[in-house]
Formats: structure tokens, sequence, C-alpha cells
């Protein structure tokens, strides 16, 4: 069973460890950078960042990231980050986080929002084929790096 556990003192440095393949590493940010993201906006007061170690019985698996964007024009749950360690890839594990991360994000733990976004090179075909196959629509716009952004109605 999948769980999401906040990032603590207590588990940091085993995220920090985790890896992705060297062909995803291009992809994805890595869990040292998208922690010093989410220390850095934590602290702007401006947006709310939801790190998250992925578990699997009582095993860390890999690392999960929102963050909720309360802009005037639009509130949106981000999802920044997505990794599985290399060791437990192709166990269904990013899926069942995923699941659990747009239930919680469901709940609007830190206020309404519209939709979840989240980017992706369509080049990452394993990201994008799970992200669509969980109802994330491709919308033909692209972030500064030429990632598609990717909409789910809330």
């Amino acid at each position: 069973m999948i769980e999401l556990r906040e990032i603590s003192t207590a588990n940091f440095e085993e995220c920090l460890r985790l890896k992705l393949t060297e062909g995803q590493q291009n992809f994805v940010a890595s869990n040292a950078y998208s922690l010093a993201e989410a220390y850095a906006l934590r602290n702007t007061g401006q947006y709310t960042p939801m790190p998250f170690a992925i578990y699997h019985d009582n095993q860390m698996v890999g690392f999960i990231m929102a963050i909720y964007e309360p802009d005037d024009d639009e509130k949106i749950y981000y999802l920044a980050r997505l990794m599985i360690d290399q060791r437990f890839q192709g166990k269904g594990f990013g899926k069942a986080a995923m699941l659990k991360m747009i239930e919680l994000m469901k709940t609007f733990p830190y206020g309404p929002a519209e939709s979840i976004v989240l980017s992706c090179s369509r080049d990452n075909t394993a990201a994008y084929n799970l992200y669509t196959s969980l109802g994330f629509v491709d919308t033909g716009e692209f972030d500064a790096d030429g990632d598609v952004y990717c909409r789910f109605s809330l």
C-alpha cells in the first residue's frame, strides 16, 4: 500500500538518496532542488509547497511535490515533481502515488482550486502516458522549457 508522508528531519536524507535512471535525469529536477524550492516557496508566503516522500510497506520508494498557487486569475494545485527511485520503477508506485496526491488535493487542504496542472515533456512517454491515463488533458500550451501543460479539472 502506498502512503504519502511529509518530509521531516527523520527522512530528509533518505529522500536525497533516491535516484532516477540516467535517461530520466533530464526530465525531473533532483530531490535536493525540489526541497530547496519548497523551502524558498514557503518563505515567500505566496505559494504553499506540499512535498511528500512516497512509501510502500514502510520503505521510501519515491518523492512527490505539489504547490498550491492561489493567483488572482486562477487558483490551482501545481504538480511540480513525481519521481520513483530506479529500484522501484515498473511496480505501479507512480500511479498509486498520483492517485493519493489527487485524492489529497481534492480535499483542498490549502484552499479551493479549479484544477491540478502539471508540465511534462512529451518525450518522457512513461510519465506523459501515466498522466493522461489518469485524466490529465494536454492543453497544447508549453512552459519555458518546452514541456506541455496538462490539466485535471477539479
